[in-house]
């Protein structure tokens, strides 16, 4: 319903404003077709886990075509956008990117949402998606440039980067999943990023549920500002300079060096899928572990040291009670990897966590950071382990960063096997052959054939 066109407020908002009408190459689409594939199995994942599979049920909600990821149910989008936001990150098993959080997650259940309610196609839904991970990708960058200086001032705020910061990614994906004038798209943007869902503290550690309840909102808040824009509401100019001004002396180029290569670099070529349901920091520490090839029994290590970046040096804790602390937990995975031959989403159950050797195991890891390491970061997310045996021997390996990043990808057949799990975590038998077939090419099904695959026990 918008009728005037907003000029740009800086030369970067006008690459923004520019980005929308850029051809997409086809391998940038396929890319991003995998991307879509990768958050949507990881959201059917997480629905299937307590508490929210049970919750999601019984929650009353407003009508709607709008799936509700892992359940039987469909909705408003506002609703269905903040549900799917908040499991799309249960198991941390969704993308990611480098040089900031977990882009894709809210973008991608925000143009599901939005997608299945005006009955838009496949091609439309992951085009919409890699313009606003383009985006999304720039302000994450720019965003974790000054959340240092934030928690330092403030250090209760700003905790937690799951998909806090892309409250514009669900809100420009939505928008063009609706066929919209240019300013009506202009206006969403403006009005996304006017806002933020920031959390005020991020317990990892101790992992209730309701810290996922942080990206859920985001997602929602997103679908929202997209829904007040097509309705005529404008985004305010003012508050995009008040915002935004400060990272032009904060980042070396300004935001402008950030956004001037829209359309000629892809940020969605260079993000990561993940072979593990962890934390991304602990990846690193698991290949390097890997590398060891261990033969021995656990219970002959006497010792393992894991020297990585700071950021993952802060995963130290060695006794979990919950999923999530047990994903974010080094000596964990590391010492639950040994036990299992392996790290699955089955290694994070209540009695997996429990058992009393892998506990012990775990309390024998030591995690500290490395300089190198942290020089390194975040370009690389590295980590060297050592693992001392009681017979006085050690192994010893290192990896510059994850498998599974763009520089050392995850195979086709091992990605499809990836989504296959992921997807019989929260989906019957019968269901999840045709929920793989449509995210192995969702470019070719509408957006509404795609979510009903989605639904269980539908």
């Amino acid at each position: 319903m918008t009728t005037n066109v907003p000029e740009p407020a800086a030369d970067w908002e006008a690459d923004v404003f520019s980005s929308f009408e850029t051809p997409i190459p086809e391998a940038v689409l396929d890319r991003a077709g995998r991307t879509v594939a990768d958050v949507l199995a990881a959201t059917v994942a997480g629905a299937g886990a307590d508490p929210f599979d049970p919750a999601w049920e019984g929650m009353a909600l407003p009508d709607g075509h709008a799936t509700v990821v892992g359940s039987s149910r469909s909705t408003d989008p506002v609703q269905a956008a903040t549900l799917n936001g908040t499991t799309a990150i249960v198991q941390e098993v969704e993308e990611g990117h480098n040089t900031g959080g977990h882009v894709g997650s809210g973008i991608v259940v925000g143009a599901l949402a939005m997608a299945e309610h005006a009955d838009a196609d496949g091609e439309t839904l992951v085009e919409s998606c890699v313009r606003a991970y383009e985006i999304c990708a720039r302000l994450e960058e720019a965003i974790f440039a000054m959340k240092a200086r934030i928690n330092d001032a403030v250090p209760w705020l700003v905790r937690n980067p799951h998909a806090t910061w892309t409250t514009v990614g669900p809100a420009v994906a939505g928008v063009l999943c609706t066929d919209p004038d240019p300013a009506t798209v202009r206006e969403t943007f403006r009005l996304a990023a006017n806002r933020a869902v920031v959390s005020m503290y991020d317990p990892y550690t101790e992992g209730p549920p309701s810290r996922n309840l942080t990206a859920g909102a985001s997602a929602g808040v997103g679908v929202t500002m997209a829904r007040f824009a097509r309705a005529g509401i404008p985004g305010s100019p003012d508050v995009m300079a008040a915002v935004y001004d400060p990272f032009e002396e904060l980042l070396p180029g300004g935001l402008t060096d950030l956004f001037a290569d829209l359309g000629d670099r892809w940020a969605i070529t260079e993000n990561y899928f993940k072979p593990y349901p962890s934390c991304r920091y602990t990846h690193a520490p698991i290949d390097a572990l890997r590398a060891c090839a261990l033969e021995a029994d656990p219970e002959t290590i006497e010792r393992i040291v894991v020297e990585t970046y700071a950021n993952a040096a802060d995963m130290a804790h060695t006794s979990p009670e919950t999923l999530t602390g047990a994903k974010f937990s080094i000596p964990y995975v590391l010492a639950r990897h040994l036990y299992s031959g392996g790290l699955g989403l089955e290694d994070f159950t209540p009695a997996a966590i429990a058992d009393e050797d892998v506990q012990a195991l775990a309390d024998r890891v030591e995690v500290r950071a490395d300089e190198g390491f942290e020089a390194a970061f975040p370009d690389d997310w590295g980590a060297r382990v050592r693992i001392e045996l009681d017979d006085g021997s050690e192994r010893s390996a290192e990896r510059a960063y994850p498998s599974g990043d763009y520089r050392d990808p995850i195979p086709a057949a091992a990605f499809d096997a990836r989504l296959e799990s992921l997807l019989s975590y929260g989906l019957a038998d019968g269901e999840v052959e045709a929920a793989l077939e449509a995210l192995r090419s969702p470019r070719t099904h509408g957006a509404r054939e795609l979510g009903v695959t989605l639904r269980h026990g539908r």
